[in-house]
């Protein structure tokens, strides 16, 4: 019933993320995610993922303060050391739960790219770990929407790399 509950909820949080690949705007985008993360976060939890619930929540935050302010230097210190001390004490899956952590800090040192385009593309690479993080963790609503948001990001991205190349009728 655990495992139902948890992809239910999965569920819900995936058509929100899936969703959320249309969108351009990062500020946008992170408000949305706050979401998604929290609801994926509470489904991990139920599945056992510690480590992903964890560093999920920790990307709530995050966003926040990203939306709030560029992140200085100090925080994405903070954020990175908190996912992985919280991944090292809490780690109890193997190399499985040090994907969330991984995931987590690749995404802070990237996340402050002015271009929209390489913006999108970070979103978009870092959901592929994501899929095998569900699918192994038994979240498998969670691993097919990750999969329908690199494709749902990938045709934004496509479309918003056609926009900027695109030469004006004269």
């Amino acid at each position: 019933m655990i495992q139902i509950t948890a992809n239910v909820i999965d569920f819900i949080a995936a058509m929100v993320q899936v969703g959320s690949g249309v969108i351009r705007r990062k500020t946008r985008i992170l408000i949305v995610q706050i979401l998604q993360l929290l609801m994926q976060a509470v489904s991990m939890l139920l599945l056992g993922g510690i480590t992903g619930a964890i560093n999920n929540v920790l990307s709530c935050f995050r966003n926040f303060l990203c939306y709030k302010e560029k992140l200085s230097a100090t925080w994405k210190g903070i954020f990175i050391t908190a996912s992985i001390g919280t991944t090292v004490l809490f780690n109890r899956q193997g190399l499985l739960g040090v994907i969330p952590a991984a995931v987590c800090t690749i995404y802070i040192l990237l996340m402050d790219v002015e271009d929209p385009i390489r913006f999108k593309t970070l979103v978009t690479v870092t959901f592929i770990p994501w899929i095998f993080y569900h699918f192994m963790l038994g979240s498998y609503t969670g691993a097919i929407f990750d999969v329908l948001s690199v494709i749902t990001n990938a045709y934004a991205l496509y479309n918003m790399i056609k926009e900027k190349n695109a030469v004006p009728a004269t």
